[in-house]
């Protein structure tokens, strides 16, 4: 009998790491056929953070100046405090720089799957291989790879009876603060106090170093950004709930009373769900719907509620295979097309669904996937 187990085991372990190399040699291959955009991103931050603290992070001649030396100027959203924080390798030469944050958000991306509670390792590790948004993630150097990572590391904090430490960890999501509305939903809900009280003084405080960094000027100069029509031009593009708006009537206003939708649907599935692991992948995939701003890249929050409809036994077959469907490059392509909502409509439809269900499935133990973890 052991040796039966033992090469089933292996075979799992097989198919597990064909399965890797297969995702990796696609998302590869798309990479090298869109190198011109390699590192649009990370040029941004870097330029950026070499403004932070002189009170000229958001002039825009200053930075398209800075930006231009390595690639075509992008304007950046990102707040003082995490413009500042590029700094650590904004002090190296441009090409070992991006080097250098390229190896930090594979990194990343490790530290997200490994340390998400409840996450099956080996399914993570095949979504993550095959995951398109999660590779244009590393091919334009963006930093949602450490949003997951401080994500992850607070659930797994928060499971482990750490609710103060795990609060001020998700504080860190200020990164892509849009994308982390669900976060504070989720321990409101759960009612977690001390976590939900310790983020907030944590975001406090990195939001007030922003003045100490930029001046007392710079909140005027930032939303002059966000509302500058080049900081946001592919709406219709977006796999969130803007972007479907964008396809109705009164665009601004069926944002909105989807938005409401959403967060009171997140709100019942936190509240019936204490699972922190399956919360916080609810959390992240809501965040994305949420959020105003995302990018097809963004779409990579949404693995981690993937992973879990995929190794959990309960899941019905079609919400598995949907699942399995949205882990393929099929949908991230789809929205990149002349008509994105073949794209959109399947993404935010499949986080509607997945919570949807498990407010309706009455709680019960859950079965054993027969994955290995």
């Amino acid at each position: 009998m052991p040796a039966i187990f033992a090469t089933a085991k292996a075979r799992t372990l097989c198919a597990a790491i064909l399965a890797c190399a297969a995702g990796l040699a696609v998302n590869l291959w798309m990479a090298i056929d869109n190198a011109s955009g390699f590192g649009v991103d990370f040029n941004q931050f870097y330029s950026a953070s070499r403004l932070a603290g002189t009170g000229r992070l958001y002039d825009w001649d200053a930075l398209r100046q800075i930006e231009a030396e390595h690639g075509p100027p992008v304007r950046t959203g990102r707040l003082p405090v995490v413009a500042f924080g590029v700094k650590l390798v904004a002090w190296m030469p441009y090409r070992v720089a991006r080097v250098v944050w390229l190896g930090s958000s594979v990194a990343a991306l490790v530290v997200f799957a490994l340390a998400w509670p409840g996450l099956n390792r080996r399914v993570a590790a095949v979504a993550l291989c095959w995951s398109t948004p999660a590779a244009l993630l590393l091919v334009l150097g963006q930093d949602a790879p450490f949003w997951l990572m401080f994500a992850a590391v607070g659930l797994l904090l928060l499971s482990r009876g750490k609710p103060r430490p795990g609060g001020a960890v998700f504080a860190l999501c200020i990164c892509k603060y849009h994308l982390a509305v669900g976060i504070p939903l989720l321990l409101a809900a759960q009612k977690r106090w001390r976590a939900l009280a310790s983020g907030a003084t944590a975001a406090a405080l990195l939001l007030g170093a922003c003045f100490w960094i930029e001046g007392p000027a710079w909140p005027r100069r930032y939303l002059d950004v966000l509302r500058h029509p080049m900081f946001s031009p592919a709406a219709p593009r977006m796999a969130n709930l803007r972007g479907i708006a964008w396809w109705l009537p009164w665009p601004g206003a069926a944002e909105i009373a989807l938005a409401a939708a959403v967060a009171c649907l997140f709100w019942s599935f936190c509240r019936r769900t204490r699972d922190p692991g399956l919360a916080g992948a609810g959390a992240a995939a809501a965040g994305m719907l949420l959020g105003h701003h995302g990018q097809a890249g963004d779409f990579a929050l949404l693995i981690p509620l993937l992973v879990f409809t995929v190794q959990r036994a309960s899941t019905p077959g079609w919400l598995k295979w949907w699942a399995i469907l949205l882990l393929t490059p099929l949908p991230t392509l789809l929205v990149v097309t002349n008509r994105p909502f073949l794209g959109q409509i399947p993404i935010v439809a499949f986080v509607v669904a997945a919570l949807l269900r498990e407010c309706l499935v009455e709680p019960a133990a859950e079965a054993p996937s027969g994955l290995p973890a």
